[in-house]
């Protein structure tokens, strides 16, 4: 996902391993982690056997 995911419009062919090279040592951004974080926690909560877990843990972090 750190890559365009339109890069294919303007690259007709796969990407070599040279092309990708200079990305190997990319930061996720933050605002990507951030989206990350938020679909593991919808996850969770979707799952009825992990909701209580979470807002177990939601409970403790937000009375502190």
């Amino acid at each position: 996902m750190m890559l365009a995911l339109d890069a294919h419009r303007h690259h007709p062919q796969p990407f070599t391993e040279a092309e990708l090279r200079p990305y190997r040592d990319a930061e996720v951004p933050d605002s990507q982690k951030e989206v990350i974080h938020r679909r593991k926690v919808m996850r969770a909560a979707r799952s009825t056997t992990k909701r209580s877990g979470l807002l177990r843990q939601l409970e403790e972090r937000y009375a502190a």
